[in-house]
């Protein structure tokens, strides 16, 4: 019997549900654990960890500390794909995985760090996109393995509207991409054209703060 290669899943929301659920049911794979972040979007129906629950996955919370093996440096896996994940993978982490990837809702190496879908739309961009790209120690820099650009508006969407767009662009670009993994050759980042957004700049984005204008309004005692 050919051996099945295995996955773990760091995130959270319903991409990380899509993704997992994808090697769940694909012969190659065996999703071998699940890392959940704690605090899911607020617009998922269902968490990450109750679904790895339905389908008896090991799961552990925020951390990877708690992987089997991690401590004794003796963890490693096939795939890991992270999705949201909130914390910075650390290298010990990185090199036990035989390869590691991020898909990042923005068109790297534009809009790297946090927020990604509220700053294209507070800068007033009319395109935008997702990428899945190699984690290295740097925030969202490593080489990119494939890529989708689409049209966003918004002088009248609001974030909801383009984030679940690009969650529907992700997943083509997941399903688009699985096939030819083996086959592609990351190219690099054009560090020239990176821009990057941390937590401590949320404040800056004001009516764009949140999902809709009114909530990011109310948010900033501005309604």
């Amino acid at each position: 019997m050919k051996k099945t290669k295995s996955v773990v899943i760091c995130g959270k929301g319903e991409l990380a549900i899509y993704i997992c659920d994808y090697f769940l049911n694909h012969d190659e794979y065996t999703v071998s654990h699940v890392v959940a972040d704690q605090f899911e979007p607020v617009n998922t129906k269902q968490t990450l960890a109750a679904f790895c629950t339905e389908n008896a996955i090991p799961v552990t919370y925020d951390s990877i500390d708690h992987l089997p093996g991690y401590e004794a440096d003796t963890f490693q896996c096939d795939l890991c794909f992270v999705v949201f994940h909130k914390k910075i993978l650390p290298l010990k982490f990185i090199h036990s995985c035989k390869r590691i990837l991020n898909i990042h809702l923005s068109p790297l190496p534009k809009y790297r760090g946090v927020r990604p879908v509220n700053w294209a739309l507070k800068n007033g961009e009319k395109h935008h996109g997702v990428t899945i790209h190699e984690i290295n120690e740097g925030i969202d820099d490593g080489p990119i393995v494939n890529q989708v650009s689409f049209s966003i508006y918004p002088e009248f969407e609001e974030v909801i509207e383009t984030y679940t767009r690009s969650l529907h662009f992700a997943k083509q670009l997941f399903l688009d991409t699985m096939p030819r993994l083996d086959k592609i050759n990351p190219r690099p980042q054009i560090e020239s054209e990176a821009t990057i957004f941390y937590e401590k700049d949320n404040h800056k984005l004001e009516e764009r703060l949140t999902f809709t204008k009114e909530a990011s309004l109310q948010a900033l005692n501005r309604n």
